[in-house]
């Protein structure tokens, strides 16, 4: 990462913003949800010997619009694997614009995956795609999708923004006083 710290930019400050409410709201409430149907199958299959028809489909419903509404929080705060090699065998500069480089693929990417879920949302009742018990359709969930993707690839073109102005990227905070 860049060497230069001049602060937290303030565009990265109004992005993490955003994704930290995403994250916790909106992904806290379908992981809720997903506890929920979970206990509760489990306690009628094994307590009442009467399996849910149809929780697993709720089950993974839920666990994609989960994943979906985190991804660009576990983007922001350094949540994904990372290998860095070229920092070790390269300067901060190199490896300032090698990092520019890979946010600018990794946009265009979940621009493309973006696009392509968007699509298959628009045909996902054309096509019956439909979950596998309760033939729930998947058309809201390829959309839930589209959006974690689509913010995700917002936070790796700010990111990148930041990085070719020169400023650190600080990972977000977990502090809830907005230091």
């Amino acid at each position: 990462m860049s060497e230069k710290i001049q602060g937290r930019d303030d565009t990265l400050k109004h992005v993490d913003r955003v994704v930290r409410s995403v994250a916790l709201f909106a992904g806290g409430v379908t992981l809720t949800g997903l506890a929920l149907v979970i206990v509760i199958a489990v306690i009628f299959r094994y307590v009442f010997n009467s399996p849910i028809f149809g929780a697993d489909d709720f089950n993974q419903m839920l666990l994609v619009s989960t994943v979906a509404f985190s991804i660009a929080h576990s983007g922001r705060t350094g949540g994904q694997v990372v290998v860095e090699i070229l920092s070790i065998v390269s300067g901060p500069s190199f490896t300032r614009w090698t990092d520019i480089f890979v946010k600018f693929l990794g946009a265009l990417m979940m621009g493309f995956l973006v696009w392509m879920l968007i699509d298959s949302g628009i045909n996902a009742a054309k096509y019956g795609e439909v979950t596998s018990s309760l033939e729930i359709t998947l058309q809201p969930f390829f959309w839930i999708l589209a959006f974690g993707m689509a913010l995700y690839g917002i936070v790796l073109l700010v990111e990148m923004y930041v990085l070719l102005r020169g400023h650190s990227l600080n990972q977000l905070t977990h502090s809830t006083n907005g230091k």
